[in-house]
């Protein structure tokens, strides 16, 4: 039987199933680690928690407070700015009525009213001929016809300077729609005559017509030189009728022409010495009986010649009538004669 020398180092063999681990060898998982002690660790950390949720909660508390002033702060703010915005525009929009009732509203009722319409329209088509639809037939003459020449100032004959009226031209395209109703005639057998012949500037526009001839009257001078120049200068190239006169007389002192004629007044004095001359006409007719007709321009004298019992009033050509109603400044009326 062998011995085996006793180690002592070598735990005994009854004590080895009941020994229990030492607590600086057990395996925790972490050789650093080292439980905590239930009344050192553990203690503080209870008696931390309550207070540090107290001083949040303060915070918290004070924080709400100075959110809730500044609101209740704003609120007051934006409650007086709206109240002094409404006030304000209470008051500008009371300013902008009394401004819109007193001055915009009066203005558009005076420009909106129809006779006021209809002066802004003639004046826009005067404006129209006079710079647009005249400029080629006011190159042609030597003297300028254009424009208004107030008659204050000139030198007239006779004694009817009281009835007489301002110069101003006839516009082209006038003149053409008021010869449309003529046009059924021989021109080339009929005279034409202009009872204030102004500057010559229908007279010349005639002339472009094969009429017989071609006569005016004017009793103001200087006009009357002006007329004459025109007729001077004019382009014979133009001319279908080159027999052309302006008279410087008073046009009581003329005898109507002889003959079949076209007589052409553009408002160029008063309805009494309109009646007068007029009276002339109808007495030359019933001494001969011809074909003569009357052309009106801007004149309101359909009665009287009505009452004349010679003369009856003619329509534009359609074409020319719807024109003139749309583009002419002036009121264009032809009467013909019943023979």
């Amino acid at each position: 039987m062998s011995v085996v020398p006793h180690d002592a180092n070598q735990p005994e063999s009854g004590s080895e199933e009941n020994a229990q681990p030492s607590p600086s060898v057990q395996e925790t998982g972490n050789p650093g680690f080292y439980p905590p002690h239930p009344d050192i660790d553990a203690a503080p950390a209870s008696k931390a928690e309550p207070a540090n949720a107290a001083e949040l909660e303060a915070v918290r508390s004070q924080v709400a407070e100075r959110l809730a002033g500044l609101a209740d702060k704003t609120a007051d703010l934006t409650k007086q700015a709206t109240s002094s915005a409404v006030a304000a525009s209470k008051v500008g929009i009371a300013k902008a009525a009394k401004i819109g009732r007193e001055t915009v509203i009066p203005k558009v009722r005076e420009r909106t009213r129809p006779d006021r319409l209809r002066k802004d329209y003639r004046d826009f088509l005067l404006w129209l001929h006079a710079n647009v639809l005249d400029s080629a037939i006011e190159r042609l003459f030597f003297v300028p016809t254009k424009g208004h020449v107030p008659l204050a100032g000139l030198n007239v004959r006779g004694n009817n300077r009281a009835s007489g009226h301002d110069y101003k031209p006839t516009p082209n395209f006038v003149f053409k729609w008021a010869l449309a109703a003529v046009a059924e005639e021989d021109s080339s057998r009929m005279s034409f005559v202009d009872y204030g012949a102004g500057k010559g500037r229908v007279m010349l526009l005639a002339s472009q017509y094969p009429f017989t001839q071609v006569g005016g009257i004017e009793f103001a001078e200087e006009l009357h030189d002006n007329a004459t120049m025109n007729i001077a200068q004019f382009p014979r190239s133009q001319m279908k009728c080159r027999n052309v006169e302006c008279v410087l007389d008073d046009v009581v002192n003329i005898t109507p022409v002889d003959g079949a004629a076209v007589h052409y007044f553009f408002n160029p004095f008063g309805p009494g010495i309109f009646a007068e001359v007029l009276k002339g006409i109808v007495a030359s007719y019933h001494a001969r009986p011809r074909r003569l007709y009357v052309i009106l321009i801007d004149m309101e004298a359909a009665e009287l010649m009505h009452k004349t019992g010679v003369f009856q009033e003619v329509k534009l050509p359609p074409a020319e009538r719807m024109q003139a109603q749309t583009l002419s400044p002036y009121t264009i009326a032809v009467y013909r004669s019943l023979a």
